[in-house]
């Protein structure tokens, strides 16, 4: 199976350095530090076999949301580099960023976007250089 969603994490984690206090892949109600930043996989679907069945492509679907306890000025701006990092890795948005109400705590401002593209391999996507 393709599956990018580490990379893709790895890759936001290096690209929001010095920006995020935390990329997580899991989503809880109230993340324990600001800002934070979620990476998850929705879908990850086979769009393409070889004549043996095995997988040569699949439609990747990653869907990040941007948590902040500052205002939606620091999440909009946040989401603005993601969306930077996520083009050069081949993706395009497909949802926001959209401000969603965090019903749980009004004082946590979020945005959520989606991305999609189609993929070979994992070499599709190159890992992001540290400085």
């Amino acid at each position: 199976m393709i599956d990018l969603w580490n990379r893709v994490t790895t890759n936001i984690t290096i690209a929001t350095t010095g920006i995020v206090a935390k990329v997580t892949s899991t989503v809880s109600n109230t993340p324990a530090k600001f800002p934070t930043v979620a990476v998850e996989q929705i879908d990850n679907r086979d769009t393409a076999m070889d004549l043996e069945n095995s997988e040569t492509a699949a439609i990747s679907v990653m869907r990040i949301q941007v948590f902040s306890n500052k205002n939606i000025t620091e999440a909009r701006n946040i989401s603005s580099v993601i969306c930077d990092a996520m083009r050069e890795m081949g993706y395009h948005r497909t949802f926001g960023p959209e401000p969603i109400l965090n019903e749980a705590d009004v004082s946590i401002f979020r945005t959520e976007m989606r991305f999609q593209r189609i993929v070979c391999s994992l070499d599709d996507i190159p890992r992001f250089a540290t400085t």
